[in-house]
């Protein structure tokens, strides 16, 4: 190699390197200024959850603004899976993605652990309760397959309630920043019925979870008892908003997904 190439290829070293150095300084002033971005919305979040006013809205733009992306598990049953859900009028998971999707400066992703004919045991027994908690969410909400507890055979109410005792403990464990939200399901035909070897109507059995579930001060949106209010208010059956005797129709679902949304900007401590 001749001096003339020595020289050139010195020039090119520094140049590289100083490309190189431009770069880093670039990243880090960036990194840093992310950090204290980040630091800044958490410090901000932070004082609204301190006040006991934060909202699921709330949650969504904070995780939103500092991760770029908000991910949602919605566990349950087939009323969560989509049973009876129309492509115009889809599971109310989906709708509520479709929702929050369109608003400014949110980004998210729902992912439906919704499982046909499963209860709470089916959910823990089967593994399902893991694999939502390998997903990682930011956020779960749980429909709490009573239709399923209720009945074929009628789970004891104290089993039920030590299965979401220990469903709960193993969230706040394994997912300790995760917000969990509970919601019970859709009326259905069978509410006052007592079913084979059943010692509560199903309504009777939504009652007792739902007094459970709020003396344990857990998230909860009583999703049974609004449809019922609001079916009765609008002088309709229950019958109108099903598929069959117990799944949703898409006009079933849009109503459940509209009561969710109706509570999106109401604090999680007063749902």
């Amino acid at each position: 190699m001749n001096e003339k190439e020595k020289t050139e290829s010195q020039y090119y070293l520094v140049g590289f390197f100083g490309i190189l150095i431009l770069f880093s300084g670039l990243y880090w002033r960036l990194n840093q200024q992310q950090e204290s971005l980040s630091q800044e919305l958490t410090n901000d979040h932070s004082k609204v959850y301190a006040q006991e006013s934060e909202t699921f809205l709330d949650r969504v733009r904070y995780l939103s603004n500092r991760d770029g992306v908000v991910d949602i598990a919605v566990l349950g049953s087939s009323v969560t899976r989509g049973m009876g859900a129309t492509l115009e009028k889809p599971v109310w998971g989906k709708r509520l993605e479709q929702e929050l999707s369109q608003r400014e400066g949110i980004r998210t992703t729902v992912w439906n652990q919704g499982f046909n004919g499963f209860s709470t045991t089916d959910l823990m027994v089967q593994g399902k309760i893991q694999e939502t908690i390998e997903l990682n969410p930011d956020i779960i909400l749980f429909e709490l397959c009573l239709i399923n507890n209720n009945r074929f055979p009628q789970n004891d109410l104290s089993h039920t309630k030590e299965e979401l005792i220990a469903i709960m403990n193993r969230f706040r464990e394994e997912l300790p920043e995760t917000l969990v939200v509970l919601t019970t399901a859709n009326p259905t035909i069978y509410n006052e019925v007592y079913l084979d070897d059943g010692v509560l109507t199903y309504q009777q059995y939504n009652e007792e979870i739902a007094a459970f579930v709020r003396n344990q001060e857990w998230p909860f949106i009583d999703i049974f008892t609004l449809m019922n209010e609001k079916i009765q208010a609008l002088d309709f059956d229950i019958e109108d908003f099903l598929d069959d005797a117990v799944h949703p129709n898409g006009d079933g679902y849009q109503m459940w997904f509209e009561l969710i949304d109706e509570r999106l900007n109401t604090p999680l401590s007063e749902l």
